[in-house]
């Protein structure tokens, strides 16, 4: 009768070893930080190469990072994920980051795409300031006193410094205050029934600001 061989295990489940888990997964978290500052740098910087128009830089900043990441990481001394599955998230989370900062970095508060604001137009009548109302393009304010001039103020805004502003009408540049973020200036020679074009420029350190303004003088 044959002797019944000794029956082995087929797997064997390798032995759990914590301390070896927790180092790795303690440089993988260092690696997504890493990844992700990464991705938030060259978002933003990508965002302000389009803003100048050199779009593309910021995609060949982005596809020469994706290449030399592994290299960038290992020079600072950061183990990269050894499964395939948190490479590829790795990488993922730099395109998503990148993206999402590119974004970011095209739209306000890091970027401002128009000039200084210029709103609310209004005319001191009867002892209180009073809004300018527009009808068919035209701004229409009441003379009913003796004086043929009016005080008017608008209100300006903008994050970066409007460094310089100008009134013109007909053409004459006209003197002006600005109080905060109220611009004061005067209208005169003002007759009822006459019509006025007043041209606003407002100058900053990064965009400028035109609005012109139909005046017509009621009584």
């Amino acid at each position: 009768m044959p002797k019944p061989k000794n029956e082995e295990p087929i797997f064997e489940e390798p032995k759990f070893d914590k301390k070896e888990f927790l180092l790795y997964e303690r440089e993988r978290a260092k690696a997504i930080i890493f990844v992700f500052t990464i991705g938030l740098f060259v978002g933003i910087l990508s965002g302000y190469f389009q803003i100048y128009g050199y779009w593309y830089l910021g995609v060949l900043l982005l596809i020469a990072i994706l290449y030399l990441l592994n290299r960038i990481v290992k020079l600072l001394k950061i183990e990269m994920p050894k499964r395939t599955s948190h490479k590829f998230l790795m990488y993922a989370e730099l395109i998503i980051t990148w993206f999402i900062f590119w974004l970011i970095a095209l739209n306000p508060p890091l970027h401002v795409v128009s000039g200084p604001e210029i709103i609310d137009i209004s005319y001191y009548h009867s002892g209180a300031w009073a809004n300018i109302t527009e009808v068919n393009g035209k701004y229409t304010i009441i003379q009913n006193s003796t004086s043929n001039m009016r005080e008017l103020r608008y209100y300006t805004d903008y994050k970066y410094t409007i460094t310089n502003i100008s009134i013109t009408e007909k053409g004459v540049s006209t003197p002006y205050h600005r109080v905060g973020n109220y611009v004061y200036f005067n209208l005169t020679g003002l007759s009822v029934g006459s019509s006025y074009t007043v041209n606003i420029y407002e100058n900053s350190t990064h965009k400028n600001t035109f609005k012109s303004y139909d005046i017509l003088v009621t009584s």
